[in-house]
């Protein structure tokens, strides 16, 4: 990825494309820069040359920005989406792996002990007589909730398999928007969108020409589902302002498109939405994953006691014998 971002560098000075391919090889990327070689010296364009030999964060981006634009402009650009995407991705995986990993490995302790390790001390328990249908009640309780959880969970990873298809997920955003305005993903997905136009209109693409770029960006359908609804508007002979009055946008964006229309502060209107709206979201995972955090808390201190109790009981047996 270094080298892709030192190559786009190169390429926006005068120096010719074959001294910037010189200039940015090592021993690890020889053989590709030495085909590209070939390649431009049988005559190929630089654009055809490097399908397919770009990191794969990129080269979606890349390749659907080839289509318009020459290889220097479609780099830096495919560049600048792949970090606002990923920085938005690392973001969300940060706030909810430590509370998703916490629930897991507490109720897989719990799963494991139940199924090795009470039966044996239920069964000494019983020869002493014991009473112990408030303990087989809680078992059955925890029980359930594991199972429920890895039902869930199993589900969960079904769906986003079968959701991973462009137009499956487009559907999803469509369900979601019309039936719950103003979700997480409707906001997450808004605020993508507008920081991608940002970063087109921020390198002199006019917002016509910005929004044929999101268009084809089909690695991203819900970015290239917002553009197209927004460009087909926008034909049809609606302002921006109105165009946006969609399902498919967050409400608030509306809101700031009047604000820019009425400032004539286009950029530094949008620039607020995107910051305000991914602190919005940042508050909304917070909130998730405290909630989240609060009950496994509170599981594992009813686990913590359950099992106490438990490995206490034949002690409490014995010494009632």
């Amino acid at each position: 990825m270094e080298d892709v971002i030192y190559l786009s560098r190169l390429l926006n000075t005068a120096l010719p494309i074959g001294e910037c391919l010189d200039l940015i090889e090592t021993k690890g990327n020889t053989k590709t820069v030495h085909d590209l070689k070939e390649k431009l010296d049988a005559g190929e364009r630089i654009e055809d040359a490097v399908k397919g030999r770009l990191p794969k964060q990129i080269e979606g981006y890349t390749q659907a920005l080839l289509a318009s634009l020459p290889l220097s402009k479609a780099l830096s650009l495919a560049l600048e989406f792949q970090e606002r995407t990923e920085k938005e991705r690392n973001g969300l995986i940060r706030g909810l792996a430590y509370p998703c990993l916490l629930l897991f490995f507490t109720l897989t302790g719990l799963y494991l002990f139940d199924l090795y390790g009470i039966d044996s001390i239920f069964v000494l328990i019983r020869s002493f007589e014991g009473d112990l249908s408030f303990y087989d009640d809680l078992r059955l309780f925890f029980r359930i909730l594991v199972e429920t959880v890895y039902l869930s969970s199993a589900v969960i990873a079904i769906a986003a398999l079968i959701g991973s298809r462009p137009k499956n997920i487009v559907l999803l955003y469509i369900l979601v928007s019309k039936h719950c305005p103003n979700s997480l993903l409707n906001i997450c997905s808004c605020t993508e969108f507008m920081s991608l136009f940002l970063i087109c209109t921020e390198n002199g693409f006019h917002t016509r020409e910005s929004l044929q770029l999101l268009k084809s960006m089909k690695m991203r359908p819900v970015v290239s589902f917002l553009a197209f609804h927004l460009d087909e508007k926008l034909m049809e002979g609606a302002t921006l302002k109105e165009a946006v009055r969609q399902d498919y946008y967050d409400s608030s964006l509306t809101r700031f498109i009047k604000i820019a229309n009425d400032t004539g502060d286009f950029t530094n209107v949008i620039h607020s939405y995107v910051e305000l709206s991914s602190q919005r979201v940042g508050r909304r995972l917070k909130r998730y994953t405290l909630t989240l955090q609060l009950f496994t808390y509170v599981l594992i201190g009813m686990i913590i006691i359950f099992i106490y109790r438990i490995l206490f009981m034949p002690m409490q047996a014995i010494s009632i014998f």
